[in-house]
């Protein structure tokens, strides 16, 4: 287990916060792939004992999880998220439950034969949204949006018969537009977020057992030991 000292946890935690973390562990260790999810089921625990900081993980058997760090000698909340958690071949997936979200087109679409998609997505303060991306059927794959905007050109696009936006950090389709030959391509969108956005906390099992789980901490991670009754 490594040691993480307090206050860069706290820092960490912070940018974590902040910005939804990235599906990707930043560790070297090498994850097991777990046969029956079922041996991961329980309550997992980190006690940082210099600092008084306890990371806490449950992943319940009907999919429900809870990811909590409590630090000081009180155990004052500092991160409190319950949401769910998934197996994705040999990575644990983490997720917190969002609140509401909103996608609206903005004025007319139009067309530009020199492009093959334009799309533009503010916020409604007016500034460039951000976490988003453009996806087709044909493209197989997704197309991170940068200052709010993504091009494609006609031979990139292809004959493809709609686009999609979506939320980056949890793939949800936020709005689904359909195109035909010779319409419009070019497009204006207002994003209203959610007020509490969602996350993506991975963690993987460092044993067929699920004795011991590695999980992402803001740039950094901890190894819980799962805690049998």
């Amino acid at each position: 287990m490594i040691s993480i000292r307090h206050k860069q946890v706290l820092a960490l935690l912070l940018m974590m916060v902040a910005t939804p973390a990235a599906a990707q562990l930043p560790s070297n260790s090498v994850p097991v792939f777990i046969q029956d999810e079922r041996v991961l089921i329980g309550k997992y625990r980190y006690v940082e004992r210099a600092d008084g900081m306890k990371i806490d993980v449950h992943l319940n058997a009907d999919h429900t999880a809870l990811y909590h760090i409590k630090s000081g000698e009180n155990d004052a909340d500092f991160i409190k998220a319950e949401g769910f958690w998934t197996l994705d071949g040999p990575y644990i997936h983490i997720h917190n439950r969002p609140g509401p979200v909103r996608l609206e087109q903005s004025g007319t679409p139009k067309r530009d034969a020199s492009k093959g998609l334009s799309v533009t997505v503010i916020n409604a303060d007016g500034t460039p949204a951000e976490g988003l991306g453009v996806t087709w059927p044909e493209s197989n794959s997704l197309y991170y949006m940068s200052d709010g905007q993504h091009l494609s050109s006609p031979d990139e696009l292809g004959a493809a018969q709609s686009f999609s936006i979506v939320r980056s950090s949890d793939r949800k389709v936020l709005q689904e537009v359909r195109l035909t030959r010779g319409g419009p391509n070019s497009y204006r969108f207002t994003y209203y977020p959610s007020d509490v956005e969602p996350f993506d906390t991975p963690a993987m099992a460092l044993d067929p057992r699920g004795d011991r789980l590695e999980v992402e901490v803001g740039t950094a991670y901890a190894r819980l030991d799962h805690i049998r009754q």
